[in-house]
């Protein structure tokens, strides 16, 4: 069956269907509905109207028309639903096609069936005809049908997914229907649901995983024992799952060779990846402030904007990986490009730590000379203290020693923006936690963030999804619209007239503009370049701009576009650290700030000196960027107060 079917105003194929259903409409007159399937199809026709699509060429007067049209069809669908009874129910559903499902749904409870039909028919249609998750999208369903819902709920391991789609499964940009669950069903039905879940054959690895990392809520919570429960089923699948099955491979090779030609090279083959850096200078710049300075220009930890280069961005995940993807609201998402990038970045770590151990160098005393020496030197800050973990103890005791240094470190940062100078007196007396969101930084205007206003132009502009990029010649067609326009001379008329709704939405935005002859232009070149940033990075160091780009910033302010924020740690920066050291956002992180305070890791005798050993370098590298940031902050407000002095000059 080809009928209209109605999904939502941006769905690509609007226009085709939208055609369909004017002439359905048009056409139209007023009779007994004798099939479910044509009443379905009339209503998804309604749909079209209800929600203002209409062709660009229907004038107010034929639009009219339509409306009074579709006012004579829902009269003709009332009075075929009222003629829906026990009797005929059955025989109604078993026709519907499949894509028209939910829109009866939708009808039941419109004209109020569970009114007339009871739970031992809805009970059979449920089993036979629609799925529990159809069902539990209605409200009215679920509390009029309450019994025969919940029953079928927890009769069925499997539904234990339902729960976990509602409660923990972060959904990223998709429109999900919310899912309702009987009100009766109590906290230790949820559980034993789940319990025997975790104990099913049928039970998804991905699922299993979603079990160990939830974060408990109010609404929704899983009990420490079926988390460990799940953890050894996840484990014994994986084992079963990877024994014949590596994965995709990928890596990075790190080497130092002498006398190259330029202090870093890079070569990609395939997955791999190979990284050789200049020993030669490396060893001839042993200077502590060079030391650190390489960490920035030749191991590229933070990036021109001065932004740490290996967090996560949510435009590093491709659609493909969030349509196989399951993960939890409380998940850090980890895609194949995050995953890369932690790779590279403690192989790095732990290549310079072991080159520089070799020349006699501890990375430990360059850090606490940043704090102690080049601080008060440069900066004239006093009073910064540091004491890193010395030689000869263990990689354990180096990790149970590290994290307090480091907080202590940024606490010391924290009092000094707010005070001028490090109160260790008040720093004694404090017992609040430290939160990375809650370090201040020196410049009041020191990141910009997109305002919510602008998700909508970063669809069209940046997403491969919107549709935007590809046109019918093949040359030019590129992933997204920002592609196709920096590539190639784009012609207004080279897109489809369903592309063209949103390029003249984005030329009301004030985004673009067409010329005379066609041709699509930007409107504004320096906005794009903010918006761009934005979208990749999602935030952007607004003393790092050029002039120009700050004062497009500064306008996009006024038109409440963007807005400000004054910390040490970008907002992906703060979520970096929280990943790898706590629990407070994520549950997927390695948690090792609290796995040593708390002595799972630090006081557990079969953990090996190898995994302390990774565990300290992975720590010591969020230090090394710690005090690169700091580094940042003292000179970008350095340069700031200059510039201020040049212009109270001139």
């Amino acid at each position: 069956m080809e009928g209209v079917k109605f999904y939502s105003p941006e769905d690509l194929a609007t226009g085709h269907s939208l055609k369909k259903a004017e002439e359905i409409i048009d056409s139209y007159e007023s009779k007994v509905i004798e099939d479910i399937n044509i009443a379905l199809e009339l209503f998804n026709c309604t749909l079209y109207l209800d929600n203002k699509v209409y062709l660009q060429d229907w004038s107010e007067e034929y639009k009219y028309h339509l409306n009074e049209k579709c006012k004579q069809i829902k009269k003709d669908l009332s009075y075929y639903f009222s003629e829906i009874n026990e009797i005929n129910i059955e025989e109604n559903v078993n026709e519907i096609n499949w894509k028209y499902i939910e829109d009866f749904l939708t009808l039941f409870c419109r004209y109020k069936l569970y009114n007339r039909i009871g739970e031992q028919v809805f009970d059979r249609l449920l089993k036979k005809n629609f799925s529990l998750q159809q069902v539990c999208h209605y409200q009215h369903l679920v509390d009029y049908y309450e019994t025969v819902v919940k029953n079928a709920l927890i009769n069925d391991p499997i539904n234990a997914e339902l729960l976990f789609n509602q409660f923990v499964l972060e959904q990223g940009n998709a429109i999900i229907k919310r899912i309702h669950f009987p009100k009766s069903l109590t906290k230790l039905e949820v559980n034993l649901l789940i319990d025997s879940y975790i104990g099913t054959e049928k039970a998804n690895l991905n699922y299993l995983r979603l079990i160990v990392n939830t974060q408990n809520t109010k609404e929704f919570s899983v009990s420490d024992e079926l988390k460990w429960k799940a953890k050894k089923r996840t484990e014994e699948k994986e084992k079963i799952y990877f024994k014949d099955n590596s994965g995709m491979a990928f890596g990075y090779e790190i080497a130092f060779q002498k006398d190259l030609s330029e202090p870093v090279i890079t070569k990609l083959e395939g997955m791999e990846s190979s990284i050789t850096f200049d020993k030669t200078w490396l060893e001839d710049n042993l200077d502590y402030a060079t030391i650190l300075q390489n960490f920035v220009w030749v191991f590229n930890f933070i990036d021109s904007n001065g932004r740490i280069a290996f967090v996560n961005h949510p435009s590093d995940i491709s659609a493909f990986e969030q349509v196989l993807g399951i993960n939890s609201k409380s998940d850090y998402p980890k895609g194949v490009a995050f995953q890369s990038k932690e790779i590279l970045a403690n192989l790095m770590t732990t290549a310079y730590y072991m080159f520089l151990k070799n020349q006699n160098v501890n990375l430990e005393k360059v850090i606490e000379w940043f704090f102690t020496v080049y601080l008060n030197q440069e900066f004239k800050v006093e009073h910064y203290y540091a004491t890193l973990p010395s030689e000869g103890t263990s990689y354990r005791e180096k990790c149970r020693d590290i994290l307090p240094e480091m907080e202590y470190s940024l606490s010391q940062y924290k009092s000094y923006v707010e005070y001028g100078f490090i109160n260790h007196e008040l720093l004694e007396i404090s017992s609040s936690g430290l939160l990375y969101e809650q370090i201040p930084s020196l410049i009041v205007k020191k990141y910009v963030y997109p305002n919510e206003v602008l998700t909508e132009a970063f669809y069209y502009l940046f997403s491969d999804q919107s549709g935007l990029g590809y046109i019918d010649n093949t040359e030019k067609a590129s992933r997204t619209f920002f592609e196709l326009m920096v590539k190639n001379n784009i012609i207004y008329s080279e897109f489809h007239r369903y592309q063209q709704l949103k390029i003249d939405h984005l030329r009301e935005l004030g985004y673009i503009k067409v010329d005379n002859q066609g041709l699509i232009r930007w409107t504004n070149e320096k906005r794009i370049k903010v918006l761009y940033e934005l979208y990749y990075n999602e935030v952007i160091s607004y003393y790092r701009m050029h002039s120009q780009i700050r004062d497009e910033i500064d306008l996009m302010n006024q038109e409440e576009l963007i807005y400000f924020d004054s910390t040490l740690f970008s907002k992906p920066e703060q979520d970096y650290f929280n990943y790898y050291l706590n629990n407070s956002r994520f549950q997927n992180g390695p948690k090792l700030r609290n796995k040593y305070a708390h002595g799972t890791l630090g006081s557990r005798p079969n953990i090996d000196e190898a995994t302390h050993q990774q565990n300290y370098l992975v720590i010591l590298k969020l230090f090394l960027l710690f005090v690169l940031k700091v580094n940042e902050d003292f000179c970008l407000y350095d340069m700031i107060k200059q510039i201020e002095q040049f212009d109270e000059q001139v």
